[in-house]
């Protein structure tokens, strides 16, 4: 009896271990970033190339060589293939960058209180002005 439980502890250990190894390997394929933009790994540590038809596959192959970054190419004789060279980058590479506000946009108020917010004019042409002498004069 007591073997019993002692293989089934054992299994429940082995299971448990395995489901936890699954779901690491999950969020560090979800963690990939794929860019076809050449100045994003810049920085960082080039570790070897992959190439695949999958997504998929090309994040688990990512992930395989250690690397959390992949510079896409696509080659012109084969248009269902990607190719990958594959980068392992600092934790601030993947840090956002700030972005600037667009002209007209008020800026946040320095308070933390919500700023009462008068919509803009709808967009597109102003209306035409009133007919002469429909208007009261003005002082």
């Amino acid at each position: 009896m007591a073997l019993r439980i002692a293989l089934a502890s054992v299994l429940v250990v082995l299971t448990a271990s395995a489901a936890w190894a699954e779901d690491a390997t999950r969020m560090a394929v979800a963690r990939v970033r794929l860019t076809t933009d050449p100045k994003v790994p810049i920085g960082c540590t080039t570790l070897g190339t992959v190439d695949d038809n999958s997504i998929k596959d090309l994040r688990r192959k990512v992930v395989r060589l250690g690397g959390d970054t992949a510079l896409l190419s696509f080659p012109a004789n084969d248009l269902e293939r990607m190719n990958a060279v594959v980068f392992r980058c600092p934790a601030s590479a993947f840090a956002p960058t700030p972005t600037r506000p667009s002209a007209g946009v008020p800026p946040p108020p320095a308070n933390g209180a919500a700023a009462s917010h008068v919509p803009p004019p709808p967009g597109g042409a102003p209306p035409p002005p009133p007919p002469a002498g429909s208007a009261p004069a003005s002082r």
